[in-house]
């Protein structure tokens, strides 16, 4: 089960919508997903980060919530 958090400035590219987060630990990596808050259909696997790059568990939020601004673009 993925719980996700709400992202503080990525916005949906549908419809403009707060996205949230999740993160889902795998063997060798996390997988980093977002969807829209509104839940207008918009998702998107936002990327993995592996679990030799992550020290503590607060880490993936902050890597996750930096993939979310590069999805939001300029």
């Amino acid at each position: 089960m993925i719980t996700f958090k709400k992202h503080d400035t990525a916005t949906c590219p549908d419809c403009g919508a707060s996205l949230v987060y999740g993160t889902k630990e795998e063997a060798s990596s996390w997988k980093v997903y977002y969807e829209c808050n509104d839940r207008c259909g918009w998702e998107q696997m936002a990327g993995r980060v592996s679990l030799a790059e992550i020290e503590h568990r607060d880490e993936i939020d902050e890597r996750a919530r930096e993939m979310g601004e590069r999805l939001a673009g300029p």
